[in-house]
């Protein structure tokens, strides 16, 4: 995993500079030792706008405006749905650090639109994914209400816009490899003309329906097609040549529509829970109270080959690679090829009122046996889903947390802190095993409990039921994250915990500064009586938005590797970015990337801010950026098009915006 981490954040350096109202004449880099200041907080925030009516996603009534979708970075890989005869070409390569210092302010990352199903290649009108295009049933209206970055593809939420101005259903394609991790990673390392060799002649050997996704695909591969795989290792991968009907879906070049079970939709990011939603899966909380959550969170996810997605009933689907649990599905397989739900998203006491009679696990689960029918039943909507590298974390309506996938690192949060003095004799049986099935995570400690424990206690107090409720979650490349009702943060996972026997001076030269934590630790240093509005995660870090607008995060720095999981740090002060008028807040790899500002009826200008978790205070308080690829978003189709997410993959880039 070294090597893994080593390559995020080698990927994730691009240049970028303040906003126009911010900007400095100096450039800077991702992996800078110097960011560019920022300017006065009162100034900062003169180009915010004023109150808006928002609620807990974030998320507006103007979610369903004319959005598109663009995208920058490397092609062959096909996560920018550019079609089969660009894999090969840079159309919107990112921008080097040398390129921005010899440039200037002259330069800027461009962008380039996501082509839709039905949507030609030398077609360049603008929008892309989102854009009126020609299809198959005439022309159309599409528009992306969500979107998602993994390692190696995209997935968007997109829908229909009539001209009576009404919204079609959501739909959920996905373009890139979204089966494939392994070939991916080693066709990288590949010169780029055997790359480009390798990429083409892997491609469905059909008509161009079937690059789509729509053709036979049940020919047996050519001889060119078996030499390349074998210099892509996709002989050795999950998408493996011996699955000819499913072979269309590891290679997408271009968007394609995949449908979920049972004729159900996805579900879109501040949406309220639809009454189909809470008789399906019920409407009442823990004890017969009400559900915590009436509207759903982030509703759709991808990372390293998953894929997970949210339906309007508050069912969570999942496809992608299984060899390690990631889909959660049930049972190990090399891969899920269409949308499957994932089994075990329920209490213990759920699943035992249904049939289950097994033993249950520390997290309320089965073990042992194969899963009953009662523990594939979900107990609650699911408003909320973040995938890790191997693992999954879900929340459901009622407040509950779940995590399935490789667990060996402590990703699951099975374990529970153990009470002081008793650290030697933890072990917990659940703790690090990995699960092809959900698990509840349920044990947050109680940081304020003053009361020592018995002689008899074995682990520390934890939160009452209420206090315990999770609001937010989200997910790392091998830890997790959440914020309890009570405003608490967690993190679990690996490498999250300071390890208080390392010692900086090197006489315990065989130990490390972090270790692992497989049950939710309690993250100090925010501000006290602060909400918590936000959590979001990239590779190696976790940040939070504060409602005063600040921003804190633990993790690894992106300068050094250094680690600051100890407690909190601020990396964005209160004043640049208005909480009241946040519009996204996501992370990926190395940064987190705010968006805000500019809502309503055209008031206000929208923003979009760069930060990261620098190792030193100094350059933490001079971190906030603005990305280049706003200068290109700004000066084209008249400024009509507003910055709405952003979303950062592997290799590549995704914004979504939406028109005035």
């Amino acid at each position: 995993m070294a090597s893994l981490r080593a390559t995020a954040a080698a990927a994730a350096r691009r240049p970028s500079r303040l906003p126009p109202p911010l900007r400095r004449a100096t450039s800077t880099t991702a992996a800078s030792s110097s960011p560019p200041r920022r300017r006065q907080r009162s100034t900062a925030r003169a180009d915010a706008g004023r109150h808006r009516r928002r609620h807990p996603s974030g998320a507006t009534a103007q979610q369903r405006r004319s959005a598109s979708a663009y995208g920058f970075g490397q092609q062959w890989t096909g996560a920018l749905s550019r079609g089969p005869s660009r894999l090969s070409l840079e159309e919107a390569p990112e921008l080097t650090p040398e390129e921005i210092a010899h440039f200037g302010e002259c330069q800027c990352q461009s962008l380039v639109p996501l082509l839709g199903p039905g949507e030609e290649e030398g077609d360049e009108e603008d929008g892309g994914a989102g854009s009126e295009s020609k299809a198959r049933g005439g022309r159309r209206r599409r528009k992306c209400v969500g979107a998602a970055a993994g390692w190696g593809h995209t997935a968007l939420l997109t829908v229909d816009d009539d001209e009576g101005g009404g919204d079609g259903a959501p739909r959920l394609e996905v373009c890139g490899r979204p089966h494939d991790f392994q070939a991916l990673m080693r066709l990288r390392r590949l010169p780029p003309f055997v790359r480009d060799f390798c990429v083409r002649r892997t491609l469905p050997e059909d008509d161009d329906d079937d690059a789509s996704g729509r053709g036979g695909g049940d020919r047996p591969p050519s001889m060119l097609q078996r030499i390349a795989s074998y210099f892509a290792g996709e002989n050795e991968n999950e998408a493996t040549l011996k699955e000819a009907k499913c072979r269309r879906y590891s290679n997408v070049p271009r968007l394609i529509e995949v449908a979920l079970p049972d004729g159900e939709v996805p579900a879109v990011e501040g949406e309220a829970l639809s009454e189909a939603a809470r008789s399906r899966h019920g409407e009442e909380g823990a004890g017969g109270g009400p559900l915590l959550h009436s509207r759903f969170q982030t509703t759709l996810a991808a990372s390293a080959g998953v894929t997970a997605v949210v339906s309007s009933t508050g069912t969570l689907y999942t496809f992608g690679l299984n060899h390690r649990g990631q889909c959660g599905s049930g049972s190990f397989s090399p891969n899920v090829w269409t949308p499957g739900r994932v089994a075990g998203l329920a209490s213990s006491r759920f699943i035992m009122d249904r049939g289950g009679d097994a033993a249950m696990g520390s997290g309320g689960e089965k073990k042992g046996e194969k899963s009953s029918e009662a523990f594939r039943e979900q107990e609650h909507p699911v408003v909320s889903v973040a995938l890790g590298l191997q693992h999954g974390v879900a929340l459901d309506a009622a407040g509950q947390v779940f995590c399935w996938g490789k667990g060996e690192r402590g990703q699951l949060g099975q374990g529970r802190k153990p009470a002081a003095g008793k650290e030697a004799a933890y072990e917990e049986e659940l703790e690090n095993r990995t699960f092809d099935r959900a698990l509840r995570a349920c044990n947050f400690h109680d940081p304020s409990a003053t009361a020592a424990p018995s002689p008899e206690d074995a682990y520390a107090p934890l939160l009452s039921p209420d206090d315990a409720r999770v609001r937010l979650i989200s997910a790392g490349m091998n830890f997790s994250a959440a914020v309890t009702e009570s405003n608490l943060p967690y993190v679990w996972g690996k490498n999250v915990s300071l390890n208080p026997h390392y010692s900086a001076s090197g006489i315990n030269v065989r130990s490390k500064p972090t270790m692992d934590s497989p049950y939710p630790r309690y993250v100090p240093g925010l501000p006290a009586g602060v909400r918590i509005e936000r959590v979001a995660c990239g590779t190696h870090h976790a940040a939070m938005l504060l409602e005063d607008g600040s921003a804190w995060a633990v993790g690894v720095a992106t300068d050094r590797p250094v680690p600051l999981w100890g407690e909190a740090v601020e990396i964005l002060a209160p004043g640049l970015v208005d909480a009241r008028e946040l519009v996204s807040f996501t992370a990926g790899f190395d940064r987190t990337s705010i968006v805000f500002g500019g809502s309503g009826g055209g008031g206000g200008r929208r923003q979009a801010i760069e930060v990261q978790l620098w190792s030193t205070e100094d350059l933490r308080q001079r971190g906030a950026v603005w990305p280049s690829w706003m200068d290109w978003l700004e000066g084209r189709g008249g400024g009509r098009e507003r910055v709405r997410s952003v979303h950062r993959g592997w290799m590549h880039s995704i914004v979504v915006t939406q028109e005035d």
